[in-house]
């Protein structure tokens, strides 16, 4: 049986960092484990100098989400993320070779940078239109209030309001102010954009264009 493509995710706060991984995630690198248990291939590892870390997925759909969920789990720290495929099988596809290749690349961002993609299928112009879309996405996130983060977190596991209402002890209107204040429409509109991008191997450029035919 043929060994399925793997992806490697550096994820990083920078070395002007005040903060430690561990102590920006806060222990909720668990509950992220959890969360996405089935695409993680290999555990999350925060490497020595506690500014960095690595982890391996299965498929490339969800990896802008991934990098979603680190970013609000590190809240209010900004993160950047490298992302980077691996041969299916080999010593290049190993466990400590995927991290290497991503942290890597990770390493050679430039200082405001906040996603790099390092995939064959993608074209220079698409990574640096992903980039865009990333880094207006993380301004959004970075410009959170407590509540803000909270009723998002939220509303990502209970998709309703009225459970989210009762999550937060709050009334629906609140909740809605909320998520409104949060820009939610503009967060999800950014996350589909990236999840379909993503899960063509083979696309020309990042919107295709539409038969007017």
């Amino acid at each position: 049986m043929a060994t399925a493509q793997r992806y490697g995710l550096a994820f990083g706060l920078g070395g002007k960092s005040k903060l430690s991984l561990n102590q920006a995630f806060n222990a909720r690198i668990g509950e992220f484990s959890e969360r996405f248990s089935e695409i993680l291939c290999a555990p999350v590892v925060i490497n020595s100098d506690g500014l960095s870390g690595t982890l391996i997925l299965k498929e490339s759909t969800a990896c802008f989400d991934v990098a979603v969920a680190l970013q609000e789990a590190a809240w209010p720290a900004p993160l950047q993320h490298a992302l980077v495929s691996a041969p299916p099988a080999g010593a290049a596809g190993q466990d400590e070779a995927i991290r290497e290749k991503a942290m890597k690349v990770l390493r050679k961002m430039k200082k405001y940078a906040v996603l790099r993609v390092d995939l064959p299928s993608k074209s220079e112009d698409e990574v640096v239109m992903a980039n865009s879309i990333a880094d207006l996405h993380r301004t959004i996130v970075l410009n959170f209030t407590e509540t803000r983060l909270a009723a998002v977190r939220s509303y990502r596991k209970y998709k309703r309001q009225a459970n989210v209402a009762a999550d937060m002890q709050v009334s629906q209107q609140a909740v809605s102010q909320m998520i409104l204040g949060a820009r939610w429409r503009q967060l999800k509109a950014a996350e589909q954009t990236m999840r379909d991008w993503l899960k063509q191997p083979q696309r020309t450029m990042l919107w295709p264009m539409k038969s007017r035919s």
